[in-house]
């Protein structure tokens, strides 16, 4: 099994994932274009519904994401075309370089659970769906307004979509698609030292921390 069983998360811990998705919006998107190779390409996404507390999401609530390219992106031109398109994306959390020397005195005593090797973690969230578009004037704007209250949700002063001209939401409505992805499977693959000692894991998060990473450190802990 690839990744190891404790490097996935169970489906208890779905929160894990939609908190990283709420976290770390900005996704790897591919898409099968019919051609040798997929379309690769990196947007934001978020949940259509967000609650306050992504401790709290329902399964509801975790069903479906959504997002808008410009109408001049490989996926906006297939999706007038075909219903039910098949993509993939990745969602990328906190990672960093593991030196054998986050933990001094790894493998010095023989013991084989040290740190005695480099590594990489990194905490990713997998989802695979199938995206299909949102067409009406009315609910493109609805989307388009709640997009920007979530993403605009930590600045000091929101902006707000009232701010600009009818007009000017217009022209904007009118140059992009809306597309929402109903989610078939998601993952999580966390590779935070859990098959580490606790002490080894309590060495690493130190090192990383003076290396600037606390955020990684706070998650392997």
């Amino acid at each position: 099994m690839y990744p190891p069983k404790h490097f996935q998360t169970s489906a208890e811990e779905r929160h894990k994932l939609c908190a990283l998705i709420a976290d770390n919006p900005l996704a790897t998107l591919l898409v099968n274009m019919d051609e040798p190779l997929p379309h690769i390409s990196h947007i934001p996404f978020h949940f259509t519904e967000c609650a306050e507390h992504t401790e709290n999401f329902t399964e509801t609530e975790t069903k479906v994401l959504v997002a808008h390219v410009s109408n001049q992106h490989p996926l906006a031109k297939k999706l007038l075309t075909q219903k039910d398109v098949q993509v993939s994306l990745v969602f990328h959390g906190e990672q960093g370089y593991i030196s054998p020397h986050c933990h001094d005195n790894a493998g010095s005593n023989g013991n084989s659970s040290g740190q005695v090797v480099p590594t990489w973690n990194y905490a990713k969230v997998h989802v695979t769906g199938f995206a299909n578009i949102i067409q009406t004037p009315e609910q493109k704007y609805q989307q388009m307004f709640i997009s920007s209250q979530f993403f605009e949700r930590e600045q000091k002063q929101p902006w707000q979509l009232t701010q600009m001209s009818n007009n000017k939401v217009q022209q904007m409505l009118t140059a992009i698609t809306f597309f929402k992805v109903s989610i078939n499977n998601i993952e999580g693959h966390f590779k935070l030292s859990q098959n580490k000692p606790v002490q080894v894991k309590k060495s690493i998060a130190e090192k990383l921390i003076q290396s600037g990473k606390a955020e990684l450190a706070h998650q392997i802990r």
